[in-house]
């Protein structure tokens, strides 16, 4: 039985979550031959190649995946982060913005408004979702949501989230730091982030992102509260 193109997909996150990034390859090698024209199979064979060090093939998978859909925004996060990483800023910019206005289609004022009351049903389905822990519906609902209103910041904190407790945590780490990096201003995606750094054992990045915080607001208590806890905290190995 060939197994659904979901599940397949499934099967290659899994992969990734779980450090196998070349068994993670291979499949998403077949996925690519089996759907050369499906974004999902790019992203994830760019993903994959990511891990391994394989910065140009991963590029070039990446932005084939935004060639076939403009508006895949994992694929954007990714390569926007990626290029952001190397140097490549102006790249970066340029790539995430051009997936944002992709998603807006020059919207007329009441087409945004519709938008927005769409993308609320899809956040409180997304939150119904996550508080039963079934968090790949949660990541769905999310993305709509984020898709109908790009605006909304605190959406992608959430998918981030949900991101993280699926097991994903690289993309809720690329989710967050994409975030912070579009809106340096924006508190909440430096918090998140933080915490998420502090979850897998990174104090010291933790710390930085909280420090961060409080240059923009000294008297921000919950950075304050962070970075208090993990200084007296024991320094892990």
């Amino acid at each position: 039985m060939i197994p659904s193109p979901a599940l397949h997909d499934q099967h290659i996150q899994a992969l990734i979550s779980q450090k196998r990034w070349a068994e993670a390859e291979v499949a998403s090698i077949q996925k690519v031959r089996n759907e050369p024209e499906s974004a999902d199979a790019h992203y994830l064979h760019g993903v994959s190649q990511y891990f391994q060090g394989k910065l140009p093939s991963t590029i070039a998978s990446l932005r084939k995946a935004l060639e076939l859909d403009p508006r895949h925004t994992d694929a954007a996060i990714c390569l926007s982060v990626l290029l952001n990483d190397i140097g490549r800023y102006d790249d970066a910019k340029s790539i995430f913005e051009q997936a944002n206005q992709s998603v807006a289609h020059r919207q007329s004022a009441s087409e945004i408004a519709i938008d927005r009351k769409f993308a609320v049903k899809h956040l409180e389905l997304a939150d119904l979702y996550f508080r039963y822990r079934r968090y790949d519906e949660a990541i769905e609902e999310y993305s709509k949501a984020a898709t109908l209103d790009p605006t909304s910041l605190e959406i992608r904190i959430r998918r981030a989230k949900a991101y993280s407790r699926k097991g994903y945590v690289s993309r809720a780490m690329q989710e967050l730091e994409q975030l912070r990096n579009e809106n340096p201003a924006y508190i909440p995606a430096r918090i998140q982030l933080g915490l998420l750094h502090y979850s897998q054992g990174n104090q010291l990045d933790a710390e930085l992102e909280w420090e961060s915080v409080l240059r923009l607001d000294p008297v921000h208590r919950e950075a304050r509260s962070y970075l208090e806890m993990s200084r007296e905290a024991p320094r892990r190995s």
